[in-house]
């Protein structure tokens, strides 16, 4: 079975991934239950009064009413913190992993509801073994709860976090030059780049650390190609620091803006 994936894109852009296996699911996963039992554990020894109050109030209901709490504990622990931190346990962070959409776009709450309400089905019989049958078949690694959420889990890399409009997966490179160094500024148009095109390029940028050098010039070159001839033409353009420039210059542009 391939171990990379590619996915292009609405903006026609491809990204390459490398899918994530049993083995580093297995860790991840073994981690997270670790973490949980731990939340759990300190969770009883706290409230120990608390359960010895409820058992006299609730009586035979109790033992109901925990597995619903030790359900919900459960399910919420991974819906939150793939929604807070953008596809990442904390066993997923610590193995590098990630989970997203099999567009390629970060996974929102329907999706990682979905895929942890059918955690329950690949659980079973014990230790997720019908989730590790199906991913055995699976081409990309997908238990039940990702086929029903159309999710992937792929590997990436670890400096990743969300925008500040929630819309990519990893950071956008820092580009450490002044602006008044750039090689472009005087000649990049901004008000000719589109929201669109804008949105392109961040994709690009947020993307290209994974990207093969080739893989990623070719890209660049398509991206920034449209909006050099746009602005007047330039000789001997390095696309892929023009299009680190334009993005830079337009969202420190924006932020000016919003702060008058």
């Amino acid at each position: 079975m391939l171990e990379q994936l590619s996915v292009e894109t609405p903006e026609q852009i491809s990204i390459n991934y490398q899918k994530a296996g049993i083995g580093s699911r297995f860790y991840a996963a073994l981690l997270d239950t670790l973490i949980l039992c731990l939340i759990l554990f300190l969770g009883f020894y706290v409230n120990i009064g608390m359960i010895q109050y409820l058992s006299e109030l609730f009586g035979n209901w109790l033992g109901a009413i925990g597995g619903i709490l030790v359900f919900a504990m459960f399910w919420g622990y991974y819906m939150v913190f793939e929604i807070v931190t953008n596809g990442q346990s904390p066993g997923k962070y610590a193995l590098g992993l990630r989970v997203i959409k099999d567009g390629g776009y970060p996974i929102n709450f329907s999706d990682s509801a979905i895929r942890n309400l059918v955690r329950l089905a690949d659980f079973l019989p014990s230790l997720y073994g019908v989730g590790l049958i199906v991913m055995l078949f699976s081409p990309n690694w997908q238990r039940l709860g990702d086929l029903a959420a159309g999710t992937l889990v792929v590997k990436t890399p670890r400096k990743q976090s969300l925008s500040s409009d929630n819309t990519l997966t990893p950071d956008v490179p820092e580009y450490n030059v002044p602006i008044e160094e750039f090689q472009y500024k005087d000649w990049i148009q901004l008000d000719l780049v589109t929201d669109s095109e804008l949105s392109r390029i961040r994709e690009f940028l947020s993307r290209s650390s994974s990207l093969v050098i080739g893989r990623r010039m070719d890209l660049a070159r398509t991206i920034g190609g449209p909006l050099v001839d746009k602005m007047g033409g330039y000789e001997n353009v390095r696309y892929d620091i023009f299009l680190k420039e334009l993005y830079k210059l337009k969202t420190t542009e924006t932020a000016q803006r919003e702060a008058e």
